[in-house]
């Protein structure tokens, strides 16, 4: 066994299998400040994280396009723009917030399996 492995460095697969053990899972809290936005800003924030339904009329009917958000795809909010999301969710909802200049502040944690 090398010094690196002895360390538990590169030891992705004993971490998860700790955070299975423990049941616990990776997440990521995301937290932004609106106060300043205008309302494209948080209307463009608000699309990202619920999604979008559309209604558009097509050959004398009414078809229906949906759009889901990232909270569709899992995570919770804790409160008043807080959210917390498995680390891939929060990667997509932080490239939002830096395109649109968005001030916002992000943890690394563990928690039980919700959200």
């Amino acid at each position: 066994m090398g010094e690196a492995a002895s360390r538990g460095e590169g030891g992705g697969k004993e971490r998860d299998h700790l955070l299975d053990r423990l049941g616990l899972q990776e997440r990521t809290i995301v937290s932004f400040d609106l106060r300043r936005l205008d309302h494209k800003c948080r209307w463009a924030i608000h699309r990202a994280l619920h999604g979008r339904v559309e209604r558009r009329r097509v050959n004398g009917g009414e078809k229906v396009y949906r759009y889901p958000g990232i909270l569709h795809e899992g995570g919770i909010r804790l409160g008043q723009s807080v959210y917390m999301l498995p680390p891939e969710l929060a990667s997509r909802l932080i490239v939002v917030l830096r395109d649109l200049h968005v001030r916002f502040t992000w943890r690394e944690v563990y928690s039980p399996g919700i959200g």
